[in-house]
């Protein structure tokens, strides 16, 4: 009987998970939805090529909507059965609380470990072909979107003006840049004329573009505003989209796997040792890698002792108290991180401190179960 009644638990448990996990990825894909529409209207893209971004964004989404859903869908399974009567049912075959979590502990260790899995090679992978992906299909009918005297900021940090356009969008007259490195300079480029180049490599689907000025001046200003350069120019070449032989021309600390990011963590700690914000960042990404197993079956353990109820007339919402508990989960997580980015406190701390506090919740809740009653 208690296997007959775990497999039950089991099988109750899977349709709201996926049904969540459904949602939480439809509901995340929504902050992408005009980006990507608007790339499939501008550049004609075929129905093969937005099924194929829709889906490795909404692969990149799935360490963020896993252990959401889990907690949802353990509060939701049990809340069902708890109105049913049916938990009040197995407590008189002698079922215990761990007889109880055992079936969903063991689905959410499934789930941590697929997770992890992913996370470790895939889930970077996806996030590396939708971003050059996105860079591709646009750099193919960028110049066609380059319009007189209208801003154009097609391109990721970069904002770019051009008095006269001509040729649809290949010569510029009078052009005007601004963009912004990622260690915080910001250049600000003053040009008589531009003229776009663009070349492809064959076999290789990521072209480069560059923008080839005359007759300007660069100015160069540091993050603070102290310090200032101006150089004047007769030609610059200024890229656009920095193509060439390797697919991934554009790589992020999210793009990379486990033992790339790690072994970058090492090199940059090495040769930029005061870059705390970096390191930080690193860290940050390679930690919550690990901490997202961790996450599901802590979010498991707490949607259990959040979810059983005491009876009818005796209901409690325990939807909202989970909600309430990820409020304060996050909020512990992004004050961390500023800490963390500072010097403050190690990254791994702040990864792995909300899933604790959350874990000790969990724990409270769970022993707070009145089983003999």
């Amino acid at each position: 009987m208690p296997s007959l009644i775990q497999r039950y638990l089991a099988i109750n448990f899977l349709p709201p998970f996926l049904l969540a996990c459904g949602f939480f990825v439809t509901f995340l894909l929504t902050s992408q939805l005009f980006r990507l529409t608007s790339i499939v209207v501008n550049n004609g893209v075929d129905i093969g090529s937005v099924f194929e971004l829709f889906g490795h964004i909404a692969i990149s989404f799935l360490p963020m909507a896993v252990p959401l859903s889990a907690l949802f869908a353990t509060i939701i399974t049990l809340n069902k059965l708890s109105e049913d009567s049916e938990i009040v049912a197995m407590r008189s075959f002698g079922i215990t609380k761990s007889m109880l979590f055992k079936p969903i502990f063991v689905m959410g260790l499934i789930i941590a470990v697929a997770i992890f899995a992913l996370n470790r090679n895939l889930i970077p992978y996806s996030k590396l072909l939708f971003r050059n992906t996105v860079i591709m299909l646009t750099s193919k009918g960028m110049t066609m979107n380059i319009q007189a005297g209208q801003f154009f900021t097609d391109v990721p940090n970069v904002i770019l003006f051009a008095e006269q356009v001509s040729e649809q969008g290949q010569k510029l007259q009078d052009v005007f840049i601004q963009t912004e490195s990622d260690d915080g300079t910001e250049s600000v480029i003053f040009a008589e004329k531009g003229v776009i180049i663009k070349q492809e490599f064959e076999g290789v689907g990521f072209p480069t573009l560059r923008l080839h000025l005359t007759n300007g001046n660069i100015v160069r200003t540091n993050k603070s505003g102290n310090d200032s350069e101006k150089i004047l120019f007769k030609e610059y070449d200024f890229p656009l989209v920095a193509g060439g032989g390797q697919p991934g021309f554009i790589t992020k600390d999210s793009m990379l796997s486990n033992n790339q990011l790690w072994s970058l963590i090492q090199t940059v700690k090495k040769n930029q040792k005061d870059d705390l914000n970096r390191i930080a960042k690193m860290e940050i990404e390679y930690w919550s890698r690990w901490n997202t197993p961790v996450q599901v079956l802590v979010f498991i353990f707490l949607g259990f002792g959040l979810g059983i109820k005491k009876g009818r007339g005796k209901a409690k919402n325990t939807s909202v108290q989970g909600l309430i508990v990820l409020i304060l989960y996050y909020a512990a997580f992004f004050s961390g991180v500023s800490l963390a980015q500072k010097g403050i406190v190690p990254s791994w701390f702040v990864v792995f401190m909300p899933s604790v506090l959350a874990l000790a919740f969990g724990f409270r809740s769970y022993q707070k179960l009145d089983w003999a009653s």
